[in-house]
């Protein structure tokens, strides 16, 4: 008997083949997904081996380092043994991580520890991406410090003439090695500062929109918007509670929530609810999904929150609100898997009704120039974090998220229509922020 082709039954096959049909597809089947898993496991698996080798390259030049001060054997070698018991213990995160790899690999990167187990988790997972994040910018900066301290010793030694010279390079020479130590500490010192920020540090950006036509009924008209909240380990229920209230003081008359809302599973909705259960606007809170929303399938359990909370999640659609006699026409999309909304946002647009001055919620900012095309009045985004962790160089900013976007904060201006790209209140990955403060915007239309 010839088997049947993989995924093919012929429907006149007699009952042995269409058995052996079935068995083929269920094997091929099987197969997809095991190696599917095997692509995640190496992916994991790589992610980890280059934070191991970030690591033993940051060892090499810490141990020159330490070579460099003189301590002495034996103080050198009690300074090396502290420095490997630190790192022991700040990895045990990334150990679990290649455990779980190998046991139970759900994503790439995130791991989301159950609620009992959040309290160890926190500052372990803290202290694990304060060290990594640092040994990252350590390892950008050592070859340049050691290479500047080398020079100034070459030269030191090339113009040292006579006693008194030497009493005066003795100074300098411990004044040279307290820098290096200090230069070599910084990265991590700049890790745990963003790790603060992160935590702590909430700015509130008041921007004016100007809208030609803007109807006389909607001038003056205020939004607050929050994006990229990202409830789970690093955003607590308690810190967005404190979200809530610094948007219900600044009495809008409209709120936008544009995606992001939970980390990394769909039981982190619920904490995102309560807190934000309570945010109060005239014209009522208004949200569009993000990736994260998507990729956790917490779609359904969003919905249902925002109808208890008394919001409305728009999904593909919008509403009409009549603000005396004038249209505003609110507009949300989901997050687009394929491409982040390119050559999705316009075919989205042209089943909805464009009437009214239009406000589009779009958690990914890459679709703007669609909607500037359609004639979209104001699109809010997030998505990008501000970058996260930014490294400035006068106007030069160099993040990942440049590699994705050119709109990566603040607000952007194509013909008639604008976009605001918010910073987001929460983290993805390192729960650090550098040069990209968590943000509540005060958002006033104007006429332009």
């Amino acid at each position: 008997m010839i088997a049947p082709k993989s995924g093919f039954c012929i429907p006149d096959a007699s009952f042995g083949m269409i058995e052996e049909c079935r068995w083929q597809v269920m094997n091929d089947i099987a197969a997809i997904l095991i190696s599917q898993t095997l692509l995640l496991i190496g992916a994991r698996l790589t992610f980890a081996l280059l934070l191991a080798l970030v690591q033993a390259y940051v060892f090499r030049a810490v141990m020159r380092i330490v070579r460099m001060q003189g301590l002495g054997a034996q103080r050198g070698r009690a300074v090396l043994t502290l420095l490997w018991t630190l790192a022991a213990i700040v990895n045990l995160p990334l150990l679990i991580f290649v455990l779980e790899s190998l046991v139970s690999p759900g994503s790439l990167f995130l791991y989301s520890p159950t609620a009992r187990f959040e309290l160890i988790a926190r500052p372990m997972s803290y202290a694990f991406f304060i060290w990594n994040v640092g040994s990252i910018l350590f390892a950008a900066m050592a070859p340049l410090t050691i290479a500047v301290f080398a020079s100034v010793q070459l030269i030191r030694r090339k113009t040292a003439r006579g006693n008194d010279v030497e009493a005066f390079d003795f100074s300098r020479r411990r004044f040279l090695r307290l820098a290096l130590m200090a230069a070599a500490a910084m990265p991590f010192a700049i890790s745990a500062y963003g790790a603060v920020a992160a935590r702590n540090r909430r700015v509130v950006e008041r921007v004016t929109v100007p809208i030609p036509d803007l109807p006389e009924q909607l001038e003056g008209l205020t939004i607050v918007q929050m994006s990229d909240i990202h409830a789970g380990l690093f955003m607590s229920e308690s810190r967005m509670s404190e979200c809530a209230e610094i948007a219900n003081s600044m009495q809008p008359d409209l709120v936008a929530l544009t995606g992001d809302f939970v980390a990394s599973t769909s039981s982190q909705v619920q904490s995102f609810i309560r807190a934000m259960s309570n945010i109060e606007a005239r014209l009522g809170v208004f949200g569009c999904l993000g990736n994260h929303d998507m990729f956790t399938q917490s779609e359904r359990a969003l919905m249902k929150g925002f109808e208890s909370a008394g919001f409305r999640l728009l999904r593909n659609e919008n509403e009409f609100i009549d603000v005396n006699g004038a249209r505003l026409n609110i507009i949300g999309l989901d997050f687009f898997l394929d491409g982040i909304g390119r050559g999705r946002v316009d075919d989205a647009l042209r089943r909805i009704p464009l009437d009214g001055t239009t406000i589009l919620l779009l958690h990914a900012p890459q679709g703007f120039p669609e909607a500037a095309k359609m004639g979209i009045d104001l699109t809010l985004s997030g998505h990008t974090h501000g970058g996260q962790i930014a490294l400035t160089f006068g106007d030069l900013i160099i993040t990942p998220a440049r590699l994705s976007t050119i709109f990566l904060a603040g607000l952007f201006r194509i013909g008639d229509s604008h976009l605001y790209v918010n910073r987001g209140l929460g983290t993805t990955g390192p729960p650090i922020r550098i040069n990209a403060p968590p943000e509540i915007t005060h958002i006033t239309l104007r006429r332009a």
